[in-house]
């Protein structure tokens, strides 16, 4: 049916707006490549975290590889990313899309 990915990040504060802008330039890259996009949130700790959502594994495994993500993001620590095989979908467009 599908499949996700959750991503999370611990930024410095004085990063987050670089961090926050190279997130959006990275999702609107995928995009391109068949990404059904992303969402950026923050949780309580105040880590950023993400959840992609792609056709397939192997549509995002094409977008990784398109090129155009060698650009260096800011200082961040990364989690292990989580896959998701999507069992049901009931989202609705997001209102709070912004591009």
């Amino acid at each position: 049916m599908g499949f996700a990915v959750i991503y999370r990040w611990t930024v410095a504060e004085e990063h987050h707006a670089a961090f926050r802008a190279r997130w959006r330039k990275a999702t609107i890259h995928l995009r391109e490549h068949g990404s059904l996009g992303s969402l950026l949130s923050r949780d309580e700790s105040g880590d950023f975290v993400a959840i992609a959502l792609w056709p397939s594994e192997a549509v995002r495994q094409a977008a990784f590889g398109a090129g155009s993500l060698e650009e260096p993001w800011p200082p961040v620590e990364r989690f292990e990313e989580t896959r998701l095989e999507i069992e049901d979908d009931l989202w609705v467009s997001s209102p709070f899309a912004s591009f």
